[in-house]
Parts: structure tokens; sequence; C-alpha cells
């Protein structure tokens, strides 16, 4: 009996050294202290500032502004969804502006993959800059795991369209998958450590946030700064934000995790989507070259669709989705539980909605409700 108890002692003794000390489980013992994923997870992960810098700029207002209405049928459907924010900007100038659940104009909320958008553009200024010298570098040139076997063969274009045919399976939630590792573990480095070739690059989309992660890597080695400081200094302080973001970190406070993870205001959100629809330029500042920002917003259509018959990819360019409603094609930023920008180029507008919502079955990888937000917004466009 003795004996039993000796051992029972040992394996927890090795289960709390487990969770304590090694990557392995590192994930688990932060799930437990963080709790389950949220838009307000910056409350509770370690995180870094992304500075505004001390020049912000309001957006100014359209003399229309708040008049448009929004018909009731469509209110509803975004009130129900758990919509704290819907902004919409056109000609450079906020129209519309409401705010549900005690949220504001100065509430942080996180941004989930609507960050990959941001994680492209430090690319495309990196090329820009002779950082890196071409997205169809290895990966490997930057990060040493993907210099092994296959994992070779993949460059930075693979991992901007989602096409580095690795195993990390996003589908996956066990808590030993990559996604948890990712999103809870201590070091990103470890997760990369733990990516392997499945199937030859550039051929298949497949979601994976870990191609993301992959770019943050480059990105930081390209540059020899952190994501936080090179979207403070690239971005934030360039488009005269109007408030300090916070980008979480990974548990050891080693990098930014590069999949998701920005947490902005409403109005600092669109910034991102205003840069897109000024073709990279920010007032007379060429921020991203415009061969980039057209390219990223671009679908892949060299690339097949397994889950759709091995059709051509029409929906998804360089960490960017394009949407396709009404006759137009609007560049998305798109992000767990609804963290939508939108490029509506047509219109000149940009559209922000932040919000809780429960994902549903999609529609050719879109959640419906995204037909909802942009139709909300074309009503009050002009």
């Amino acid at each position: 009996m003795l004996k039993k108890i000796l051992l029972a002692v040992l394996g927890l003794i090795i289960v709390v050294v487990g969770l304590t000390f090694t990557n392995r489980f590192a994930h688990l013992k932060n799930f437990a202290m963080w709790g389950k994923h949220t838009i307000h997870d910056y409350r509770t992960h370690p995180t870094r500032v992304v500075e505004n810098g001390d020049a912000p700029q309001k957006w100014p207002y359209d003399s229309a502004y708040n008049t448009g209405v929004i018909p009731d049928s469509l209110l509803k459907i975004i009130d129900s969804n758990d919509t704290h924010a819907f902004i919409v900007i056109q000609h450079g100038k906020l129209l519309y502006e409401h705010y549900w659940d005690g949220y504001d104009s100065s509430r942080l909320s996180g941004s989930f993959s609507a960050a990959k958008s941001i994680i492209s553009l430090l690319i495309g200024i990196a090329v820009d800059e002779g950082k890196i010298k071409s997205i169809e570098e290895p990966a490997g040139n930057y990060v040493p795991h993907f210099k092994e076997g296959d994992l070779a063969k993949v460059r930075i274009k693979d991992l901007l369209t989602m096409s580095s045919g690795t195993n990390y399976k996003e589908s996956d939630k066990g808590y030993f998958s990559l996604n948890a590792t990712a999103y809870y573990g201590d070091d990103e480095e470890y997760l990369i450590s733990m990516m392997e070739a499945k199937e030859p690059a550039g051929v298949h989309w497949e979601y994976r946030s870990g191609d993301t992660q992959v770019l943050g890597l480059i990105v930081e080695k390209a540059f020899g700064k952190s994501i936080s400081e090179l979207v403070s200094e690239k971005f934030m302080k360039p488009m005269g934000a109007e408030a300090d973001a916070l980008w979480l970190l990974d548990g050891a406070k080693k990098h930014e995790k590069s999949f998701c993870c920005f947490n902005g205001i409403a109005r600092d959100y669109a910034r991102f989507g205003q840069l897109v629809l000024n073709k990279g330029k920010w007032g007379d500042k060429q921020i991203v070259s415009e061969n980039y920002i057209a390219a990223a917003t671009t679908p892949a259509s060299y690339l097949k669709d397994r889950t759709e018959n091995e059709s051509p990819v029409d929906y998804y360019g360089y960490q960017y989705w394009i949407f396709h409603h009404r006759g137009m094609d609007i560049a998305q930023q798109n992000g767990l539980f609804g963290q939508y920008v939108y490029v509506i180029k047509e219109k000149d507008a940009v559209v922000v909605r932040l919000g809780e919502s429960v994902p549903t079955k999609p529609i050719h990888h879109f959640q419906p409700e995204n037909f909802t937000y942009v139709d909300a917004a074309l009503s009050v466009l002009k």
C-alpha cells in the first residue's frame, strides 16, 4: 500500500515538474492560469505595448456622421451577434460609429487572426526595404528549423498563402495540439520546432496559424526588432493611431504571438484598412509598396482547395481574405469571434466590426454574418 502511495506521489511530482519546467507541457500550466481564450485576453496574458507615439490623429467626421440609418432587420442581427463596435469610414472620414455592451471608442479589443494581415504588411515592408530579398526566398534563410528536410523547400510566399504543406492542423483543438501550444505555450520557437513537412508546399491551401507564426519569426530576424516595436514604428506612429495597443506574448515573454493577438481600438483597426484602401500610402508617405498591396489582396488562384473539389483558391491572398459580395471583391482582415476589417474599393470605404459572435457553419470559408455587416455598411454609405 505504501509503495502505491509513493508511486502516486512520485507521479504527481513528475507531472508538476513537467507542467512547470518543460515546453511540452507549459501550455497546460498557462491555460490553467489564463483560462479560455477571449477578446479580453490582454487582461490576463503577458503583453508588450505597441506605442501610438506622440502625434495621434483623430478621424475627421463626415458631415453626415451618424445620420445614416441601418435597417432594423440588419441592426437586429448585428445586435444579436454580440457586436461591440461597428464603424464605417468613407473618403477618409468617419461616417458611422456605434458601440454596444459598454464599449466605446477607447476600449481595446483582441484581433485574433485579423492580426495575420498586419504581419503580411510587415513582410511587404521587409521586401521593400531589402531586409528580405524576395518572398520567393526559402523560409530557412531566416528560421533555422526550416532548413531541415522538405521544410527547406517552403518559401516565404508559401507561408503567406497558407500553403506550407506542414503538419500544423488548425482544426485540431486538443489539449496537446499545435494550436494549444501556439496560444498557451511558453516559446513560439518551440512551437515552430514541432512543425514538419507533410506534403509539397505551394500546391494546396490549408489554413494554418503556424504559417503566420513562422512569418513573425522571419520578420523579427530580418529587422532585429520585436513585432510590437515594428508595428509601432511602421504603422501606429506614421498613421497617427489614437491609442496604444497591446500584443500578446508567449508565456516566457520571448515572442509575440504573430498569428493573432493584436489588441487595439476600433478606430485604429480602421487605419490598417485605410492603408490598404490607399494602396499602401498614408498621407504623403508610402508605407507599403503598391505592388505588394495589390498582390496581398489578390487571390492565390494557382493553389487548389481540396475541401471544394480541388477548385482554384479565389478567397485568399497574402494573409488577406478576399470576400465576394454584390459584385464587389472586398479585401478583409478576419479574426475569430468576428473581428473584421473590410476594404470596399468601389465605395472608397473601410468597415470595422468587433465583437464576440459564435462561429457557425461557413459559406465558402466565410462566416454568414459577413454578408450582414457588409450590407449594413452599404446601407449608410453614400
